[in-house]
């Protein structure tokens, strides 16, 4: 019953005082958002982290003029390797075709003759391939004198982990400074809530009402602001993910073959949760200040 009261209290005050409440709620929104949009940029560079590292791959760049013999006794080397799972050949002619077609420079470049690919050994890799063992894979590799050059990718997958270090001590900061934002913001809209009831406030005391039964409906409305606000940001970001997907699509797929995701359900109940928690949170220091809870 006393949850009952102070839900319904603090409906008939956000209702009495609706401007308060939807400029603070525009406030959080914004800082919602943002949180949420860097977030979901976490979301999908971890996608693409994990996908690179699931389809770990090496390409073995073949010297010109190499015969079939030397080829096809690298080949069955590698395929002794137990941490290669394929071995695929491409000569310099389908490495021209294969880069005519993925490739989108706006020019004309089927004026390049097939000389100028090498031809070379795809390969891939298990999961769970360590970066030591790759690069002595890449070193014993390119003792064979049929091998020109390796590449193992890991040079463009560590920069990838330091970009999502970056973005996670980022994300780490801007959640930090958004819960502040939150705080201050639902505890300045809760205190000036209170000095507008300050005579209603004076006579329930005076009827001997606890200091639970005071401060209950100011607590449901710093949770309920925090909650939907969150939400909302939650709402307006599926709305803009899902009428720019495309785009998102065709940036990934040029990186890794991914279609972009949005936040998970359990990230994003988390996020809304938090939000009520601190908006119950900015209301409970709010009031512990200006009414000694």
């Amino acid at each position: 019953m006393g949850i009952q009261s102070a839900v319904v209290r603090a409906r008939r005050g956000m209702r009495e005082e609706a401007g308060l409440h939807v400029v603070a709620l525009s406030s959080l929104t914004i800082a919602f958002m943002c949180l949420g949009t860097a977030l979901l940029a976490m979301t999908n560079l971890d996608a693409l982290a994990d996908s690179w590292g699931r389809s770990g791959r090496m390409t073995v760049f073949l010297r010109d003029g190499t015969v079939p013999g030397d080829v096809e006794q690298l080949r069955m080397a590698l395929e002794g390797l137990p941490e290669v799972t394929s071995v695929a050949a491409l000569s310099a002619e389908e490495a021209r075709t294969r880069f005519l077609r993925d490739t989108d420079l706006g020019a004309d470049l089927s004026s390049l003759p097939a000389d100028a690919f090498p031809a070379s050994l795809e390969l891939a890799l298990a999961a769970g391939t360590s970066a030591a063992r790759v690069e002595a894979i890449s070193t014993r590799l390119r003792r064979f004198r049929a091998v020109d050059d390796v590449e193992s990718y890991r040079g463009w997958f560590e920069r990838l982990e330091r970009l999502l270090a970056a973005g996670r001590s980022l994300s780490l900061g801007l959640a930090l400074l958004v819960a502040g934002c939150v705080v201050l913001v639902i505890g300045n809209t809760i205190r000036l809530a209170v000095a507008g009831r300050r005579q209603e406030i004076e006579v329930m005391r005076l009827c001997g009402a606890s200091h639970g039964f005071v401060c209950g409906p100011f607590i449901v409305e710093g949770a309920a602001q925090g909650f939907l606000s969150a939400l909302l940001a939650v709402g307006l970001l599926l709305g803009g993910f899902i009428g720019l997907r495309a785009q998102f699509d065709v940036a990934l797929s040029g990186m890794a073959g991914l279609d972009a995701v949005f936040l998970s359900p359990a990230v994003a109940l988390t996020f809304v949760l938090g939000g009520g928690l601190l908006g119950a949170a900015g209301s409970l220091l709010s009031l512990r200040r200006y009414m000694a809870v």
